[in-house]
């Protein structure tokens, strides 16, 4: 079959799949509900009795059943106000807004400007991206899907300015990739949780203080093969995948959006302060000297723990970074406000994953669900079959974050049960996870507007992805 044939197959099936979600899938608040009314009923069939209240004796079934969902209630309006949940939430929020605000820097912008004039060819232009997105995803997933997508948008632009043909869509799903590794890489979400001593999964499991160190699950021997297995595939897939020049759809200059002006804020800064005021806010003494100061932070910690990360540190270093690369506290509150506009899905849906996860814990929801994989399961071949969950899990619960904290209490049970490894279980999840973003495109809307492109433009290609790489993944579960 021919390469173009190949891709059209993908490409439809591609496209057929973002119709089937596009008619069926609601908005991620509305799956977050029906979430919580899944979990209340499953919570209310397998719940016991509540200890020396009405129920336990024959015929009272009936006073068992209000006493039950009064206790069921109460703990989910409880696991509203779970402070290690809302703390997770704060995490994940700074991860991507500290992340935007770098890419949006004036030093991040030259380097794109830079990048955007390299390459000459299409076969260029699609393996820099590609490689770009990969690698700044690994380090640090807000940055990265930023980062990318607005390299991929100039280079584009200026590739099309030379007259040199790109399927513009393609470029749009090598900067995708951005999020093919994101969970396998620094900012983690999963990892970085279970590396702090107090987290609310190693609470539910009756483990306070413990946690799973980073040697177990980012850096990990199987992890950082498979992140390399990937890094060698990926990019030669992306360009292999270029369509002939007859069906290649090249960027709209009149549609995709104009890059940022800077003018009018430059001219603001460059205008002479008039008042003690005003120099405060456009110095760059300040955030240069806080930055600086934060930043020394990181090495003392470096020095005293090795490349320990956790979700604190991470954020510490690229607050503290993004400080340092703008040019006054001003410029850098506008890259934050800016930032902070894609985070309203995590501050909206996060109290609920509390909710959740304390029904869970009342009513052992977690245990049972978890007995379920444990019976079909060996400690070899769970950490496969919880990927394959995950995998599908994410369709529901598009959040890395949220996602691990609905189904890691129940997956680390099962671990727990079976004597599996808590590191291989937090992976296992990461990568169904990191994978589901080739199927889910939830994450890919910052992308696509950045770029002015649909979700249906790459999901053909994405899914082709989806199941070159399933396999890697699979058997590094299997035969790490």
């Amino acid at each position: 079959m021919k390469s173009d044939s190949f891709v059209g197959v993908f490409a439809r099936a591609g496209a057929a799949a973002e119709r089937v979600v596009r008619r069926y899938m609601p908005d991620p608040f509305v799956l977050v509900l029906l979430l919580t009314l899944v979990a209340l009923g499953l919570g209310l069939a397998v719940m016991e009795p509540v200890p020396g209240q009405p129920g336990e004796q024959p015929g009272d079934e009936g006073a068992s059943l209000l006493v039950k969902s009064s206790a069921l209630v109460k703990a989910w309006t409880d696991g509203f106000g779970n402070p290690e949940i809302l703390k997770f939430g704060l995490q994940i929020i700074l991860i991507v807004v500290t992340g935007e605000a770098i890419a949006a820097s004036p030093p991040a912008r030259r380097l794109l400007a830079r990048l955007t004039a390299l390459p000459r060819t299409a076969t260029q232009a699609l393996l820099l991206v590609t490689v770009f997105a990969l690698v700044t995803g690994w380090v640090h997933w807000g940055f990265g899907l930023v980062s990318s997508a607005l390299l991929a948008r100039e280079v584009g632009r200026s590739l099309a300015q030379r007259g040199v043909k790109i399927h513009y869509a393609l470029l749009g799903t090598g900067a995708y990739t951005s999020m093919l590794l994101w969970h396998a890489g620094l900012t983690a979400s999963a990892p970085l949780l279970m590396n702090t001593e107090k987290n609310f999964v190693s609470d539910v499991l009756g483990l306070k203080g413990a946690k799973v160190p980073l040697t177990e699950t980012i850096f990990a021997p199987y992890n950082l093969i498979a992140c390399g297995v990937l890094f060698l595939v990926v990019p030669p897939l992306i360009v292999a995948m270029h369509p002939r020049d007859a069906d290649i759809v090249p960027p709209d200059l009149d549609a995709i959006p104009a890059p940022p002006s800077d003018d009018a804020k430059a001219n603001d800064e460059s205008e002479r302060p008039s008042t003690p005021a005003e120099w405060l806010d456009r110095t760059r003494v300040l955030t240069f000297l806080t930055g600086a100061i934060g930043l020394s932070f990181l090495w003392r910690y470096l020095r005293e723990h090795g490349f320990d990360l956790n979700h604190n540190v991470v954020n510490c270093t690229f607050l503290m970074l993004g400080m340092i690369l703008h040019r006054s506290p001003v410029a850098y509150a506008r890259a934050i406000a800016q930032s902070v506009r894609g985070v309203s899905g995590i501050v909206l849906q996060f109290p609920f994953y509390g909710g959740i996860l304390e029904v869970m814990k009342l009513t052992g929801l977690s245990s049972a669900i978890a007995h379920v994989f444990v019976s079909s399961a060996s400690a070899h071949t769970l950490p496969f079959f919880t990927f394959l969950a995950s995998i599908a899990t994410k369709s529901f619960v598009p959040s890395g974050a949220g996602e691990w904290a609905v189904e890691g209490p129940v997956m680390l049970k099962a671990a727990q049960q079976l004597g599996v490894p808590y590191g291989k279980i937090t992976m296992a999840v990461a990568y169904g996870n990191m994978l589901g973003n080739m199927y889910q495109p939830f994450w890919s809307l910052p992308l696509l507007g950045l770029m002015g492109l649909r979700a249906r433009d790459i999901m053909g290609f994405c899914l082709i992805l989806f199941v070159v790489c399933l396999p890697v993944l699979g058997l590094a579960l299997l035969l790490g």
